[in-house]
């Protein structure tokens, strides 16, 4: 063991004052990079979030202002403002949100997925199991789930049917966008 530090200080002796200068450089120009792209990100974020309200609220309110929904401009860009919608429930409310699909008769759109491991060599017990899952006391998971894509257009096709819908429990909102394209 004596043997085995007395070599490790030896090889620790050997590297070089350049060397260690070497590495504090390359550390330090990791951390300034680091800095650097989380200084970016914020950036970015800002810019995003500016973008999207400039998107979804001040245009679509200068459109309706003036009673448009589309406009060609001279340069040949084409602004669309159109409805769009969004369903995302909080994580604590999706429970009641499945519960009110199925007692308003859309529970069709609720998937369900019952899964349960089995150990090496236990395939009769997995084969055994959807007809006597509780009665053989297997570990299992049941996990519920609406498709986001599924839930926004069930919102969209709701609302445009006229249907109430409880808006805050769907997590759901519908607003406003903005599309800009070039020719």
């Amino acid at each position: 063991m004596n043997n085995l530090i007395q070599e490790m200080e030896k090889d620790a002796s050997t590297i070089s004052e350049n060397s260690l200068g070497k590495i504090g450089a390359v550390a330090t120009d990791i951390a300034d990079t680091q800095e650097e792209i989380s200084k970016l990100k914020e950036q970015l974020k800002t810019k995003e979030d500016y973008e999207r309200k400039l998107s979804r609220e001040v245009l679509p309110s200068l459109f309706s202002e003036v009673g448009l929904s589309e406009l060609k401009l001279s340069d040949g860009r084409k602004i669309k403002v159109s409805e769009y919608y969004t369903a995302t429930p909080l994580k604590e409310n999706r429970a009641k949100v499945y519960t009110w699909l199925r007692d308003n008769g859309f529970g069709d759109i609720v998937k369900n997925q019952v899964t349960c491991s089995f150990g090496r060599n236990e395939e009769e017990k997995a084969s055994g199991l959807l007809s006597h899952l509780n009665e053989k006391g297997y570990q299992s998971t049941q996990r519920e789930w609406v498709e986001p894509s599924t839930l926004r257009a069930f919102v969209r096709e709701q609302y445009e049917a006229g249907k109430e819908l409880p808006m805050d429990l769907l997590g759901a909102f519908i607003g406003h966008k903005t599309t800009i394209k070039s020719e």
